[in-house]
């Protein structure tokens, strides 16, 4: 067990942990923004509280929906880089671990988890390729019979991939398989070499660390995950990532919510009548589009357990709707809060107590992180499916 895993308490209970973890991932949130650094601290207070990788309780060893979109949103409304890296993490995470079919090394990978509470990144964009679901990597075995594979890739993004602990990357199994045959395929850090890195220097999410180089995985044939890409893709990765964004966009909304909340009371006395009605409503509108969202995604993460881990085409275009709506109702939230609180929201933390500058920088990127526009085309392919209608469940 490694040094910072020691001093864990594992008589306490899952909300307890996601809270002593947020208590430490707010505390460092401005100097990671201001430094534009990975949150070592915070990443360290999820590895100390479990909260990487779920416990192996037989049959019930991996993270709920709900539960995923708790954390994700406690992390964001601290820390949206941690609450980003979180969900990203959790994407891949559960990509493994849900996993219909596991073979001995996969397992193996699972079975110690717990007790290293590895940090997974994602491999999965390539330089030139149109969508992660086209690879023009490959998985080249060496000829000596050994089963060792070697993959070189040109990583477009890969959010924290220098302080990872794994990778999970998407290469064809040969160099015969289409562009869209895409496996899975689980490395270890120590497998990588990377190069030609371009370091990650945005306007907001700062601490993700999301650089791209290019990478050469030195890993075994028995790493390739059973499931292929698109498949894991469609059953559970883009499903929980997209819950997992919506949670920590939404805890921005609420981080800069509350300090539109604290500054709205200190105006009170000496804003002029029309000017507090105003910004009044504003306030109003900030909460009601947060509990519309709250609504949305806790809905949704209900209807994704319901499947029971089956792939879904509706759950699939559900999914992505709420990945776009999270994303331009975070931002206007966000925005609401902004004009309530007015210049002050607009100065940096150094040089006021209300700033938002974090927040609207951070959440920004909702609207950029993925082309909108190519999940808009993917939906419209997924619309042209039959379509039912649940509210005929009501009179069964």
């Amino acid at each position: 067990m490694t040094d910072d895993l020691k001093d864990t308490r594992d008589d306490l209970s899952l909300r307890e942990r996601v809270a002593a973890a947020a208590e430490v991932t707010r505390a460092h949130a401005e100097q990671v923004d201001a430094e534009g650094r990975f949150p070592a601290e915070a990443v360290a207070a999820l590895k100390r509280y479990r909260l990487l990788a779920p416990e192996p309780v037989p049959g019930q060893g991996l993270w709920t929906a709900p539960q995923l979109v708790a954390v994700a949103h406690t992390l964001g409304r601290a820390c949206a880089s941690t609450g980003m890296i979180w969900a990203m993490h959790h994407g891949q995470m559960q990509a493994i671990a849900r996993q219909q079919k596991i073979n001995h090394a996969v397992r193996e990978f699972l079975d110690t988890a717990w007790e290293a509470q590895p940090l997974v990144a994602s491999l999965m964009s390539e330089v030139g390729a149109a969508s992660p679901r086209e690879s023009r990597a490959y998985c080249r075995e060496e000829g000596d019979g050994s089963g060792t594979l070697v993959i070189d890739k040109n990583v477009s993004v890969s959010s924290y991939l220098q302080q990872a602990d794994a990778g999970l990357l998407v290469a064809r199994r040969s160099a015969d398989d289409a562009v869209t045959e895409g496996a899975l395929v689980l490395v270890h850090r120590d497998e990588l070499t990377i190069s030609q890195w371009r370091e990650w220097q945005a306007m907001g999410m700062r601490g993700t660390g999301s650089g791209g180089g290019r990478v050469r995985a030195r890993t075994h044939r028995d790493r390739i995950l059973e499931e292929s890409f698109g498949e894991a893709s469609a059953r559970v990765i883009m499903p929980l990532s997209n819950l997992g964004w919506a949670a920590c966009w939404l805890g921005i909304a609420e981080s800069a919510f509350v300090t539109a909340q604290n500054a709205f009371r200190r105006q009170q006395s000496r804003t002029a009548p029309d000017l507090l009605t105003a910004k009044t409503m504003r306030l109003g509108r900030a909460s009601d589009t947060m509990d519309e969202l709250t609504e949305q995604v806790r809905s949704i993460a209900a209807e994704y357990e319901a499947l029971q881990g089956l792939a879904s085409d509706a759950m699939v275009r559900r999914s992505n709707a709420l990945r776009l709506t999270a994303a331009a109702r975070a931002n206007e939230s966000v925005l609401d809060s902004f004009q309530v609180i007015g210049v002050d929201a607009y100065r940096e933390p150094s040089a006021s107590k209300w700033s938002l500058s974090r927040q609207i920088r951070d959440v920004l990127s909702a609207r950029v992180m993925i082309s909108e526009d190519r999940i808009r085309l993917g939906s419209g392919g997924l619309a042209q499916l039959p379509r039912a209608s649940t509210l005929l469940d009501a009179i069964d």
